[in-house]
Formats: structure tokens, sequence, C-alpha cells
């Protein structure tokens, strides 16, 4: 959840959605007054609001809260009060589907959008729909084309989801199967205006759906990155190939045909085009929950945390702990569980070694084991983690607490994804790490304090990603990845960003990494 706020050049959009959290949105602001600054998760409300005051203070500003849900008067006042400027002309534009706010908000001006007319409909239908045809291919669609946009009830979303639907059907028939479909007269279709999604969602195959419906385990407003969707995807056997590239490119083009779909939207992309990141549009979200509220997926915000899943069928679980007085985790009925991702907060208490070794023995079927904030320690990730077998992709996202990781990681046959991003007091790499020979994917981007990495990172030949890491320039040290460890790591692919340590570079190691032949790999950066 973002914002939008151009006090001098910054632009940045995003949306305010349900569950409100004012500590979220007023953090999301500051980082766009000043992206420089660093902001600890446990910085208290009224100092970020303090900073906000004292960034805009003799500015004109210009701030777009988008898709606002929350109407209580008193959510809103201290924000209010912080944006409370002596030079004019400064504006503050709230977008809502909820004539409740605006009445909470005390607007001065309110503006209702109406729907789409039916001649605007069919332009941006017409566009989306015919993109690469030649004239005669448009004709003989047209007619058809402009029935079909007459049931978007002008709907801006269901125009642009039909519009991509019907681009790569070139036969008229197909064109009339879509006009002409059943799931036009279901009630609870049009009732919560899914019947554009539900034609778009049952046009994909099976396996591409299956990967659609896992995008249900984040939240409105989750900012997806596309590199940890596939990932996930690939951990969770979405992805038919076997083969380590195959299944990048295949995770590639599920991503690509989705995003077509509409099903993707406000994309966030690097300098070379690349899409970095994207979300869902709220209609989407809510459409793939509805899609899998039979057990698929179960998400909570617990506070003290005591959860029984035994007589649910629960495959894909998030929870996100807000304020937990005991010990989090203490979790039953997880024998069943495919991923699991908790997301604590700094404050909470440090988890539980009993905690932990239950939920490792317990779950013997997670695939994707993901913890973001919590407060961990070496021991107690060492303790029965080798029990998960069918662990795919690991992630510890933001646990400050884990100095070391422990050898036992290394004993998981099937790991493919080790992502250890800002856990800013990790200080080591295990040895054996040369053991995890299905590992594709390995992230320390944000780990200051890691000064080095194993030798054995060059026995990873399966790696496809490799971020942020520091390599000795020579090969001085036996016990440290130098660059010329590089030298069969040939499926790397993408951007990396290389740390050298060392007085000069050892031109002879520099050879022997044998960078020409890593075809994959689009950047280095040292």
């Amino acid at each position: 959840m973002t914002t939008e706020f151009r006090p001098i050049s910054t632009k940045k959009f995003g949306c305010v959605s349900d569950p409100f959290d004012q500590a979220q949105i007023v953090r999301a602001i500051l980082e766009d007054l000043d992206p420089t600054i660093f902001l600890q998760n446990t910085t208290p409300l009224q100092t970020l609001l303090r900073k906000i005051r004292e960034n805009i203070k003799d500015k004109k500003f210009f701030l777009v809260l988008d898709d606002v849900w929350a109407d209580h008067g008193q959510d809103w006042e201290q924000l209010k009060a912080a944006f409370q400027s002596d030079k004019s002309g400064s504006r503050i534009l709230v977008t809502s589907r909820k004539d409740s706010v605006a009445n909470h908000l005390e607007s001065s001006h309110v503006f209702y959008l109406d729907l789409l007319s039916e001649e605007i409909c069919w332009l941006i239908h017409y566009q989306k729909a015919f993109t690469g045809r030649n004239q005669i291919g448009r004709q003989n669609l047209e007619d058809i084309e402009r029935a079909i946009a007459k049931k978007c009830k002008g709907l801006p979303l269901t125009v642009k989801t039909l519009g991509g639907l019907l681009q790569d059907k070139l036969r008229r028939d197909e064109w009339e199967n879509v006009l002409n479909s059943e799931i036009w007269k279901l009630d609870f279709a049009q009732q919560y205006n899914y019947t554009p999604l539900l034609l778009s969602y049952y046009d994909l195959p099976s396996a591409m759906r299956r990967s659609f419906l896992y995008c249900a385990t984040c939240p409105k407003s989750y900012e997806i990155g596309k590199d940890e969707l596939v990932q996930n995807w690939t951990a969770q056997g979405y992805l038919n190939s076997d083969d380590n590239l195959g299944a990048e490119l295949e995770g590639e083009d599920y991503f690509k045909c989705l995003a077509f779909r509409s099903f993707f939207q406000d994309f966030d992309k690097d300098a070379n085009g690349n899409i970095l990141c994207c979300k869902m549009h709220d209609m989407v979200h809510d459409f793939v929950q509805f899609l899998t509220q039979y057990g698929f997926v179960t998400e909570k915000i617990v506070e003290d945390l005591t959860l029984d899943l035994s007589s649910k069928k629960t495959r894909h679980l998030r929870l996100v702990i807000e304020n937990s007085s005991s010990s989090p985790l203490s979790i039953y009925g997880t024998e069943n569980l495919r991923s699991l991702v908790a997301v604590s907060h700094p404050r909470n208490k440090k988890t539980s070694s009993e905690a932990l070794k239950k939920l490792f023995s317990r779950s013997k079927h997670l695939r994707l084991l993901e913890f973001k904030w919590f407060n961990l320690y070496k021991c107690e990730i060492a303790r029965d983690i080798g029990n998960l077998i069918h662990l795919r992709y690991l992630s510890l996202i933001s646990c400050h607490t884990i100095d070391t990781l422990p050898e036992a990681v290394c004993v998981l046959p099937n790991l493919q994804s080790l992502n250890l991003r800002d856990c800013h007091s990790l200080g080591k790499l295990p040895v054996g790490i040369g053991k995890l020979i299905n590992l594709r994917y390995l992230c320390t981007k944000g780990c200051p304090s890691l000064t080095y990495y194993p030798k054995g990172i060059r026995n990873l030949t399966s790696l496809v990603r490799l971020s942020y890491i520091k390599l000795r320039a020579d090969c001085n040290d036996a016990r440290r990845f130098s660059i010329g460890d590089l030298e069969n790591l040939d499926h790397l692919g993408g951007n990396i960003c290389v740390e050298l340590i060392g007085d000069a570079i050892d031109w002879n190691e520099a050879k022997r990494a044998k960078l020409h032949k890593k075809i994959h790999l689009k950047q280095m950066e040292i």
C-alpha cells in the first residue's frame, strides 16, 4: 500500500485499502518525501507524523489517497493534522467507493464518476481486442464486438478483461462462444460483476488457473514481486518444466498472459522496461478470494495466536500477527499445509523453540515457508527443520535477530529458493551450502553484515538467480567464494550486483569465471 505525494517531483501511486493502517500510510508518504530516510518498523506514529510536518513546511503539496475504505473520522484526525499547512494551494485528493468516506473526511468537493458510455466502452474494447489485426479481420468481427462491449455495463476493468480475452481469438465462432456463454446468466457472477473475469479465467489452461488462484495468498494492495511469484509457482509444482531455465521461462509466460488479461496492474519496471512487481485490482482480488473460499486459502489477523486447522482443508495459510503477548505459531492441524506465510511485528516476543519444533515436526508436506519480521535465532531454526523434506522455498525476510544461518538448512534436499532479504544481522551462511544442489535462487540483498560467501556456492550449478553477493577478487582464501568460482554457474541470468573484496583483481581468476559462457546474464554491476 503506497500513496502518491508530489511536493517537488516525486511521483508514486497506490491505494489505501482495507484493513486501514495509518502507520503504514504515513511511512509510505515519508518514503516518497525523502527516499534517503531510514524508518524502522518500530518507529512511533507520532515521530512519523512530526517528520511529515517538518518535510512539508513551507511547501505546496498534492497528496492522493486512492481507494479509501476507512470511514471513521477518528482514523484520520492525526493524519489530517499533520497536513495543516500555511502554504496556500495545497490539495488532498481522496478516491473511494463509499459515500460515508467523503462525509467523515469533511470533503469540500465531491465528484461522482459515471459509468463509461457504450461508445467509450466500445472504443476501449476495440483497441484492446483488435491490436495487431488487419482491417478485414476487424470488419468480420465488429458486430459481435459491439454486442460484447455492450455487456460490459460501463465498467473499465470489465472492458479491459474481455478485450484481453478476445485478442488471441481469430475465428468468428470463438467470439460467438464468448458472447453466448452460459456464464453471463449466472446470478452470482452478475451480482458481483464477475462475469468477464470468469470468462477470462475459464479460458486459461488448468495449470495457469492454479497459478492465478495462488495469488489469493496475497492481501489487498499487496506489491507482488514477479520473480518471487514465479518462484512460488515453481515451489508448488504449477510449472510443467523440470529444467531450470525452462521453468523460469514458463513462469514468465504465465505472468505475461495473466497481466495481459488484466489480472495484474500497477506495474513497476526497471530502467530496461522489465517488470519488477505489480498489484491486483481490488475487484480481481475479491474474485480470486471468492474462487478459493472453500479451504484453498485461509488468511488470519491474529493477536494471541492459537489456531486449530484440524477441521479445515486449508492448503495455503497466511498469518498476520499484530500483537502477540504469548508465543506465536501455536498452530494445530498443519499436516496438510503446502505453504505457510507468517508475518509478525518487530515488537512481538521471541518465537519459542517448542512452537517451532512442533510446527516443523507436523508440517511435513510444506513446500513453501516464509517468516517475515520474526524474532528467530539460529538454534531455533536448526531444530527439526530437516523434517521438511518437501520444502522448495524458504524465506526469512527482515528476521533481524538471525546472525548465522544454521547448517541444518543444508539437509533440505529439494530446496530451490532461499530468500534472506534484509536480514541485517546475518553474518554467516552455512559452510555446507554446496549440498543444496537443487538451489535455483539465492537472495541476500540488504544483508550488510554478511562479509563473505562460502566456497561451496561454486557447486550450485542449478542457480539461475544470485542477488547481491560479495566475492573475493583473488583466490588467496580457500574458504571464501571468489570471482573465479563463477566458472561452472552457467545458468545464471538476470542482473547480478557484485561487491569485490580485495586490494586488486587477479586477472587470471577473473578469466577463470568464464563470463562469456553466461549467455543468460543480462548485466553484472561491480
